[in-house]
């Protein structure tokens, strides 16, 4: 089930690599100290030396005490800052007297993409990079990155089924580009680098619609190259013994009920439109209820719409996405 709002901290390794940081600077203080400053001399001519009658202990209380205020506000600073996310706002809270701070609307989230190296991959943290209204917002160092991406993405097109991006014509679609709910094929069976058919190519077509049903839905233009040139879905006809719109459905159909499968297929709406002389057909794809699952020579995948791609989970994260992303 979608999650309606949760909170979202820090990764313990920020707090541990603050401390990192605390041991080698107090490692070094003491011999910067006496390059710098004369502090026996100092101390001797303070009424600090009646206090404390020793130079060493003197030193070591100091020491110790800024040490502890350190740690004190590198735990702080790392453990009270969270974020809040919910279905209409993704909210940063500093916590302690500071302010809460918008950071992006949820409902205009079009991409989150995971930041990670390969310390941040082996710990299982990272930073996410949201993308709305052609601006984008970075959490960073957060814990389970993808887990809050997964979630984040099915809260935020939670209440948008079916998408206004969807009910677009097609023109409007292509002129907005790729992004998290829009995306481009130049053909169905087509191979325009071959110059001939490839039934390979159904397989990009439908991982990017069973990427749409597992995330938010979408809309596939089919006949539309990646950088928006209208190309049209004729070419396929070749491969087809049915040369037109109704050879090139029934195509399309057979391809989803053995790839995808037919019960997924009330997801799905095929549309028609002409531009420019030339036909090029929009998928409408609803968000599914249960996970769909892409089967291809063999291999079955479970991918998700991340940006402006479809990318394919692991066995383990796919587990995670479904427990948080459908009602099982």
């Amino acid at each position: 089930m979608t999650q309606r709002e949760f909170i979202v901290r820090k990764t313990p390794f920020v707090f541990l690599k603050r401390v990192a940081y605390i041991t080698f600077f107090f490692a070094v203080l003491p011999l910067v100290a006496v390059l710098w400053i004369d502090l026996r001399t100092e101390y001797a001519a303070s009424p600090l030396a009646t206090a404390v009658p020793s130079f060493s202990l003197f030193i070591l209380l100091i020491l110790g005490l800024l040490q502890f205020l350190i740690v004190v506000i590198s735990f702080a600073t790392w453990y009270f800052p969270t974020y809040l996310v919910n279905r209409d706002v993704v909210m940063y809270r500093p916590g302690l007297i500071s302010p809460d701070r918008r950071l992006v609307e949820t409902p205009q989230i079009t991409g989150v993409d995971t930041r990670q190296g390969a310390l941040a991959r082996r710990f299982d943290y990272g930073s996410l990079v949201l993308s709305a209204a052609g601006d984008s917002v970075t959490i960073k160092d957060i814990h389970s990155p993808d887990k809050v991406a997964q979630t984040l993405l099915s809260l935020a097109a939670s209440d948008s089924a079916p998408s206004m991006l969807q009910r677009l014509p097609a023109r409007e679609l292509i002129a907005q580009g790729e992004n998290n709910q829009a995306e481009f094929k130049a053909s169905l069976l087509w191979d325009y680098r071959r110059e001939a058919v490839n039934k390979d190519l159904y397989e990009p077509v439908m991982k990017n619609i069973a990427a749409f049903m597992n995330t938010a839905g979408g809309a596939l233009l089919i006949g539309v190259s990646d950088d928006g040139q209208v190309l049209g879905i004729e070419r396929d006809y070749a491969g087809l013994p049915k040369k037109n719109v109704d050879g090139w459905e029934n195509a399309f159909n057979m391809a989803f009920n053995q790839m995808i499968g037919a019960e997924m297929h009330h997801n799905v709406e095929l549309e028609f439109e002409e531009i420019d002389g030339a036909v090029v057909c929009v998928a409408l794809v609803q968000p599914s209820q249960i996970p769909c699952y892409l089967n291809f020579k063999g291999k079955e995948e479970f991918y998700i719409r991340t940006g402006n791609s479809s990318q394919p989970l692991s066995v383990s994260k796919a587990t995670r996405y479904i427990q948080t992303r459908f009602t099982v």
